[in-house]
């Protein structure tokens, strides 16, 4: 056996360029005001025209256009792209950047929508954050007492999906936020493996995907020591998905579908998984999957613990 010799460094205040700070009253707060600002000195793009939303309505324009100039401060490669929109906790200072990366991936046959849809997230941080704040939102993590019932931590999870959102392929895309104690500590925004025939298949397979993260994290508080409740809650706002779920129905899909459908509604029937109905407007997972107004947007920032 290796032993391996620790040694304390405090409090930690900076990791991977995530910034954290410490009180007792607020819990922990993340920030990447630096990396942001990083980003946007590097790319030219620290003027940036201000905007409210980080996808507009420029996504809805399917003609193709014209190859970019390669070269240049201001025309960011793929790569370049990669780094200011799929940043793994990078995106912490904003969950819209993750909706953005599809949106913008998207469009693979127009280089220079996806390269204008790429400028328009930096904006979203860059000049709009100095007027307004956006780029001094921290992410808040801190239990409440109502994140424990008699001793052990409450695991739920949101769940969502944008059926067809892919305009190429129309290949829909899962949502999820999953909480521990009412704690946001993670989310999902990715694009489904195969294209579902209606909203509640989609919603079911995010369903699926979503469940899967949570009990992945219900394992990992079990391995370090946490007790658990036993049954999760799993919130969703398509009714057609919940009844299915509950009923004893299958699904007649190919058999990788199939699975899915069964993996959710075993931990249903076994009580270790309550399917809840939410209603739109508290829907954290709306925020990953959707392209909405600035009053939405600053809305769902708040339920998903993204605060000035």
């Amino acid at each position: 056996m290796v032993v391996v010799k620790l040694k304390s460094l405090g409090v930690v205040s900076k990791f991977v360029g995530i910034g954290f700070v410490y009180d007792k009253e607020s819990g922990w707060r993340l920030e990447q005001r630096q990396a942001i600002l990083e980003l946007l000195e590097k790319f030219g793009l620290s003027s940036a025209t201000p905007v409210l939303v980080p996808v507009g309505g420029e996504q809805e324009d399917e003609a193709e256009g014209e190859l970019l100039q390669s070269g240049g401060r201001r025309t960011p490669t793929a790569a370049d792209r990669a780094d200011i929109l799929v940043a793994s906790r990078q995106s912490v200072v904003d969950c819209p950047l993750h909706l953005a990366g599809h949106c913008v991936c998207g469009a693979p046959g127009d280089p220079v929508l996806s390269c204008a849809a790429t400028r328009r997230v930096a904006a979203y941080q860059g000049d709009r954050a100095l007027l307004e704040g956006t780029l001094n939102f921290d992410f808040m993590m801190k239990a409440t007492p109502d994140g424990v019932i008699a001793g052990e931590v409450v695991l739920e999870a949101y769940s969502d999906a944008d059926y067809a959102g892919d305009r190429v392929d129309r290949k829909s895309v899962s949502g999820g936020v999953m909480l521990v104690g009412c704690m946001v500590v993670g989310w999902i925004c990715k694009k489904q493996a195969s294209i579902s025939l209606s909203t509640m298949e989609a919603e079911f397979v995010a369903a699926f995907q979503v469940t899967a993260e949570m009990f992945g994290i219900a394992e990992l508080l079990k391995e370090i020591g946490v007790k658990v409740k036993d049954e999760y809650d799993l919130k969703v706002h398509n009714q057609a998905a919940i009844k299915q779920i509950k009923g004893e129905n299958t699904s007649g899909r190919a058999k990788h579908i199939d699975i899915r459908y069964k993996f959710v509604k075993d931990l249903a029937r076994k009580k270790a998984l309550r399917v809840v109905y939410c209603e739109s407007k508290s829907m954290r997972s709306d925020i990953l999957t959707k392209s909405m107004p600035a009053p939405r947007i600053e809305g769902l920032r708040r339920l998903v613990m993204l605060t000035p």
